[in-house]
């Protein structure tokens, strides 16, 4: 029943946001002022685009897929770079809001650095746009199936901020022009000045020079918070299988069946810890030391107790296969890894107390026979 609620909840939160995201654009297009409604709109898209990634939840470059089941491609924009994205388009949110709300306030130069943080904002949009929607797809992903779906909720509020934005720059050129002829100072110099400003193409020049120390800024806070000064630029590019990606992910491997398979491969590397690709059943895996030391087990109590083998197998042939069909979100297979830590320091003291070589039985589960 409690997960029926969620389910219920969870959609209900989807379809909402997405018809507030809907709606504000058809008002936008019409050129209807509705600012709360404007507002409500991003809110509840931005959580509308955080829901689709969670659910998305696509590995990285890094690790290998799954020929056997989903996912089928890797993240278009990379995790360990995400901050980035965060802090430039907070930015230019900041400045869209301040700008349509007090521009009529507001200096002449504060303006300008404030339609340069807009320009950021829809850098970023179209950037984001292109690397989902245009150019290179994923091989496993085709038109019409839930992918292709979460690609376009994700645009959904990059391409809700342009349409805003491109209709705030058509307001200013309109409301400059009018200034221009009304204003009047004493002082020649001022006056020349404020005429230049005033100019709908020189307002648009300002806002670029004024965005170049504002980056700079920018890149001085993503290295306070440990990000690289181009991890904007890391954040599409450190990834594989999309249109501006520059890594080559590993070649799709097969984990349909060991559920410690499916965890070495699925949950988050600093964690997991996977330390070389092996072979089972002829097919590539990825193996950490959780897994060898298991089947090393195994691997002892089946020379060394038989019986007792054949018991384990059978419960793990009745719970263990069960379990793996489970283990599609990195943070599932990190739960699987912490549970079974314990029984890996039993398996492990046991190989020390009855193998004269316990770390020669580990390091050779998994290789290819000669």
């Amino acid at each position: 029943m409690g997960e029926i609620i969620f389910a219920l909840l969870f959609c209900g939160m989807f379809l909402a946001s997405f018809l507030f995201v809907a709606l504000d654009i058809v008002f936008a297009v019409k050129k209807q002022e509705r600012p709360i409604f404007e507002l409500i709109a991003f809110f509840s898209g931005s959580i509308y685009m955080a829901l689709a990634l969670w659910v998305w939840d696509l590995p990285g470059y890094q690790q290998p897929l799954n020929i056997c089941a989903s996912p089928r491609a890797h993240e278009p924009f990379s995790s360990e770079h995400m901050l980035s994205i965060v802090i430039f388009a907070f930015w230019g949110f900041f400045s869209y809001f301040i700008l349509k709300f007090t521009r009529k306030k507001l200096p002449p130069l504060v303006e300008a650095i404030l339609l340069g943080g807009v320009y950021v904002g829809c850098g970023l949009c179209l950037v984001w746009m292109f690397q989902l929607l245009c150019g290179a797809r994923p091989t496993g992903i085709r038109y019409g199936e839930f992918d292709i779906f979460v690609a376009l909720c994700l645009c959904s509020v990059p391409f809700l901020y342009l349409v805003h934005a491109v209709s705030l720059m058509v307001k200013l050129v309109k409301e400059k022009a009018e200034k221009q002829k009304s204003i009047q100072y004493e002082n020649p110099a001022v006056q020349k000045i404020n005429l230049w400003f005033l100019k709908g193409a020189n307002l648009f020049w300002t806002a670029v020079i004024a965005l170049l120390p504002v980056l700079g800024l920018l890149v001085i806070l993503l290295c306070l918070f440990g990000q690289q000064p181009d991890s904007i630029i890391l954040v599409f590019t450190k990834t594989s299988d999309w249109v501006l990606s520059k890594e080559i992910a590993p070649p799709p491997v097969e984990y349909d069946a060991h559920y410690l398979c499916t965890v070495s491969l699925r949950g988050h590397r600093k964690l997991v810890k996977p330390i070389r690709y092996g072979v089972r059943k002829g097919q590539k895996i990825v193996v950490n030391r959780q897994l060898c030391v298991a089947n090393a087990f195994e691997q002892l109590i089946m020379e060394k107790a038989p019986r007792f083998h054949r018991a384990v197998r059978n419960f793990y042939d009745t719970y263990g296969y069960p379990v793996s069909k489970h283990i599609r979100h990195a943070w599932t297979a990190d739960v699987v890894y912490l549970v079974m830590k314990p029984l890996e320091w039993i398996f492990l003291m046991v190989l020390y107390l009855f193998d004269e070589k316990p770390e020669d039985r580990i390091c050779s589960q998994y290789l290819p026979k000669l």
